[in-house]
């Protein structure tokens, strides 16, 4: 994450790591990409799908993390975040090897 970005808000924040389990399995299919536009709008989408392709993997886990005390600072809180990325993995209707991989370590991160 880059040092100037501005604090995302939470919608902001879902919105990132609705993108991430989206390019789990390196494919964003048009379900997927629908299901994000559900919760953010597009030009948020945009911005964020750059920011997210802008991003080593290694800034991405670092960005998560620094959200985890704002947005997931409870077990409550954190089962509903996963269960919105548990949703975008199902949106095409295909729960991959990958994308339950990507589940695994996202529980291990928050």
């Amino acid at each position: 994450m880059n040092a100037n970005h501005p604090k995302w808000n939470f919608r902001e924040f879902s919105g990132f790591l609705l993108i991430i389990a989206a390019n789990a399995d390196n494919i964003v299919t048009k379900e997927e990409e629908e299901a994000i536009l559900e919760k953010i709008d597009p030009a948020t989408y945009e911005k964020l799908k750059a920011e997210f392709e802008a991003c080593s993997d290694e800034e991405v886990i670092e960005t998560i993390m620094s959200y985890k005390g704002l947005y997931f600072p409870t077990a409550s809180r954190k089962n509903e975040l996963m269960e919105m990325v548990k949703k975008e993995f199902l949106s095409d209707g295909h729960y991959s090897q990958v994308e339950k991989a990507l589940y695994i370590a996202l529980e291990r991160i928050l």
